[in-house]
């Protein structure tokens, strides 16, 4: 039901119950404007709904990760796939604080970069379950640890970029939360 025809109902509806009194016009004036949203604001919801959405995806793409982790027979690559639930998470909560306005971008970036993270470690797993079905299984184990570390340190850079910006506002904060010491005066003793 769209925001003009739930104005009209209530107003009908409240003509009818309160026998046409005087006050009823002011209602339906004040529900009206509770109701409508501007442009901007139906904008800026339909975007941070839409930012949310990746933002979910992404957090279930770490959770596909991580539970293909747990079948990893390499310590090391199951080290680096562990770290993962910890620094995405971290990493999409940052950008959202930080820059609000590229949250769906950023999270869309990441998106496709976990899709493919994720093909990485299934494949990994395979691998290791059965080297006999590749050529070069090594080789294969070794690119595909290389490139979940690769997928770590971007995320860890992204957050290192992320901090940048707030430890410039922290020492701006830091030089104006009290002033430089003041210098001592000499007392004259008489």
């Amino acid at each position: 039901m769209s925001s003009l025809a739930a104005i009209a109902v209530v107003f009908i509806v409240m003509m009818i119950l309160l026998d046409g009194v005087a006050a009823v016009p002011r209602l339906a004036i004040s529900t009206g404007l509770a109701m409508w949203r501007s442009p901007a604001q139906i904008s800026d919801d339909s975007y941070n709904d839409d930012a949310e959405d990746k933002v979910r995806s992404c957090r279930r793409i770490v959770d596909e990760i991580s539970s293909q982790g747990h079948s990893l027979h390499s310590a090391s690559m199951k080290s680096l796939v562990q770290q993962i639930p910890k620094v995405v998470p971290d990493l999409l909560d940052r950008v959202k604080r930080a820059s609000p306005s590229s949250l769906y971008s950023s999270a869309s970036q990441l998106e496709g970069h976990l899709r493919s993270l994720s093909g990485v470690v299934s494949t990994y797993c395979d691998v290791e379950e059965h080297p006999s079905y590749y050529k070069q299984p090594d080789e294969v184990l070794l690119e595909g640890e290389q490139a979940t570390r690769r997928f770590l340190d971007f995320a860890v850079d992204s957050i290192r970029l992320i901090n940048q910006g707030d430890l410039a506002e922290y020492r701006a904060n830091l030089a104006t939360v009290a002033p430089p010491e003041m210098p001592v005066l000499a007392i004259e003793e008489k």
